[in-house]
């Protein structure tokens, strides 16, 4: 990218690293989920809290929702929205290598549509709603490492 988009390549930076970069906090999405088996992915080892599958789930789908707005897409994705947190029982039924797979390919085309774009568009609003995209993206990567979080607690139960 352009020296003009700094904001940009640093965000598509930082969105690569927590899925398979370096990151000061150690780890990423490929060091904590690519070497489960498909008995791990769907365990839960303690009542309530979410399986490693239900979380790449539901990373997905917010990442999907947010490719389909930068896309110019209406997406209804809400908090209470069935697809927000599946069923465990449910994603079994998908499998473990189609969720995994369908996770990476998200996160490649997210990046891949924000390569096209310059930091002008990070002031941008989306919706109407006076959020602007800057926002919405950083919120994303927090969002996914704050999973990545719970995804590693998860299998630190599971030992």
């Amino acid at each position: 990218m352009k020296d003009k988009s700094k904001d940009m390549s640093h965000i598509v930076k930082t969105q690569r690293n927590v899925i398979g970069g370096e990151n000061w906090y150690g780890e990423n999405f490929k060091n904590k989920i690519d070497g489960l088996t498909e008995a791990q992915a769907f365990e839960r080892p303690v009542a309530r809290v979410h399986t490693v599958a239900e979380l790449i789930s539901h990373i997905t789908v917010w990442r999907d929702s947010i490719i389909g707005k930068l896309k110019g897409q209406p997406t209804g994705l809400t908090m209470e929205s069935p697809e927000n947190w599946k069923d465990n029982e449910l994603l079994k039924q998908e499998g473990w290598e189609r969720l995994k797979r369908e996770f990476y390919e998200s996160a490649e085309t997210l990046v891949g549509l924000l390569e096209k774009r310059e930091d002008a568009f990070l002031e941008e609003t989306y919706n109407g709603n006076g959020h602007d995209w800057r926002r919405l993206l950083e919120g994303l990567i927090q969002h996914d490492i704050y999973h990545l979080g719970q995804i590693a607690i998860t299998l630190k139960l599971m030992e």
